[in-house]
């Protein structure tokens, strides 16, 4: 199959977790499949890969960002001919080759738990993506819980497909050297990590008030490390001014962030956004420890109902929860080999790749059948 992958950002040029999830798609289609990428960048060329269509975005406006990104998917389109496109956004231009394009989540700008057309901005952009959604093949979703959004902005049923995130099981795995969690004492230290970015959506704050609440006891046994990429630098300050003379350590746009969860004893995540899947919830399971977040449907999904969830912004059940993990070793011990039993079966990158596949599969025989066998980018060259 020749796939065509088209992204506006790519690590470490820009690191989320959508630039992330991209990359590992592109790291295995290119070992199975011709590929082409085309990707922006806005730092500095050499950060974004050496083989790729390398379109530089830097200093423009969304309009022209969107243009020139438009200009360089099309001209790599035509030479490349590809038998599909998959792009990492809804704003792929018609190449006249089917195209998928995947979804990571849909916080259309709203605040959490808020239907996604309670603003004229949230309106605004459900529209759009129900509009452009009809212009594609497939719209690849990585959450049950997101599919339903989609239905609500307005996307056809019949063009979304679910597949979850994988997880780099090399990267994020059980760490050397570190103690068993189920062979320590109730009256151990006790390290806690919320590996994430650091913004207000995330909830950061949330976890510095859950461990200034801890007991006497409980707190003098507790460290809790914020590490992550600093995405709100105000934000940042406020937290480190709420943490202090409290057991809160930061580490801050560290270039490796596994070892983190890997050192931890016990991870926290408790975000506000609704998310589209939960990145730090898998990863901690990846790295066999036990995961205390703020429930909502698609963590729930991705978790596959390992882990503690607490209501959604209740710090007081978060405090009871980090109480309930340090006062029992084997629970902490049993949680985390539960996870990390969930994420090799279902969520390797492996085996997510296999379901792009069908996917991407799917969209492209129709287009070789109306062809008569020739591939959709010799119909479309005439």
């Amino acid at each position: 199959m020749k796939i065509l992958l088209c992204a506006r950002r790519y690590p470490p040029d820009v690191w989320s977790g959508t630039e992330t999830v991209f990359q590992a798609l592109y790291e295995a289609a290119r070992e199975r499949h011709e590929v082409r990428l085309v990707v922006g960048w806005t730092r500095a060329r050499h950060m974004v890969p050496s083989e790729a269509v390398a379109v530089e975005l830097r200093g423009l406006g969304k309009a022209r960002r969107w243009a020139r990104m438009s200009r360089a998917i099309l001209s790599e389109a035509r030479r490349f001919c590809p038998d599909v496109v998959l792009s990492n956004s809804i704003e792929v231009p018609p190449t006249g080759f089917p195209t998928a394009c995947i979804v990571h989540d849909l916080n259309f700008g709203e605040a959490a738990g808020m239907h996604i057309a309670s603003t004229v901005a949230g309106r605004a952009k459900a529209a759009f993506y129900a509009t452009r959604a009809r212009g594609l093949d497939a719209v690849i979703t990585v959450s049950e819980a997101s599919a339903r959004v989609l239905a609500q902005a307005g996307v056809p049923a019949d063009k979304v497909r679910v597949i979850h995130n994988g997880v780099d099981l090399d990267r994020f795995c059980v760490g050397d050297g570190h103690a068993d969690p189920g062979t320590g004492s109730p009256e151990a230290p006790v390290h806690f990590a919320y590996p994430s970015r650091i913004l207000p959506g995330k909830g950061q704050h949330h976890a510095v008030d859950a461990v200034a609440r801890l007991p006497r006891d409980h707190k003098r046994r507790a460290l809790l490390t914020v590490v992550g990429a600093s995405i709100d630098p105000v934000y940042l300050d406020q937290l480190r001014v709420q943490a202090f003379e409290q057991p809160v350590a930061f580490a801050v746009d560290v270039p490796e962030i596994a070892p983190y969860y890997q050192a931890a004893d016990v991870i926290l995540f408790p975000t506000v956004m609704d998310e589209g899947f939960g990145f730090t919830a898998v990863e901690a399971m990846a790295c066999g420890k036990p995961v205390i977040y703020f429930d909502q449907p698609a963590i729930r999904e991705a978790t596959g109902g390992h882990g503690l969830p607490v209501p959604r912004g209740d710090v007081q059940a978060l405090r009871q929860a980090m109480m309930r993990l340090m006062d029992d070793p084997a629970l902490r011990r049993r949680l985390g080999e539960d996870g990390r039993r969930h994420v090799q079966a279902h969520l390797s990158w492996d085996t997510v790749w296999q379901r792009y596949e069908t996917v991407l599969g799917s969209v492209t025989r129709p287009a070789r059948a109306a062809a008569g066998g020739r591939g959709p980018g010799m119909e479309a060259s005439g």
